[in-house]
């Protein structure tokens, strides 16, 4: 498998466990649009410090599914928790 299959498999595979779990625990998404917000900053934090960690060696390869992919599913939940708050503030939702 190519780097960039295992990239594109990574993201298809974080955004699925996004929406999994957007859709399995409704609680944990913030009822307010600021924490919304700091909870993004803070997932995209976390992706910013990914670069530095992983590696071309086995560990490297297991601080993907360490601290990448979590990072990643995280910031694509936060993202989904932004839309609903534009649907809801849009009058579009449910």
């Amino acid at each position: 498998m190519s780097k960039e299959m295992f990239v594109l498999a990574l993201a298809v595979g974080a955004g699925l466990l996004a929406m999994w779990v957007h859709v399995r625990f409704p609680g944990l998404a913030p009822a307010r649009m600021v924490k919304t917000l700091f909870h993004t900053g803070a997932a995209f934090l976390l992706l910013m410090l990914t670069p530095g960690l992983v590696g071309p060696t086995p560990a490297g390869f297991a601080l993907v599914f360490v601290f990448v992919l979590p990072a990643l599913v995280y910031a694509l939940l936060c993202t989904l928790w932004v839309l609903k708050h534009a649907q809801t503030a849009l009058g579009v939702s449910r």
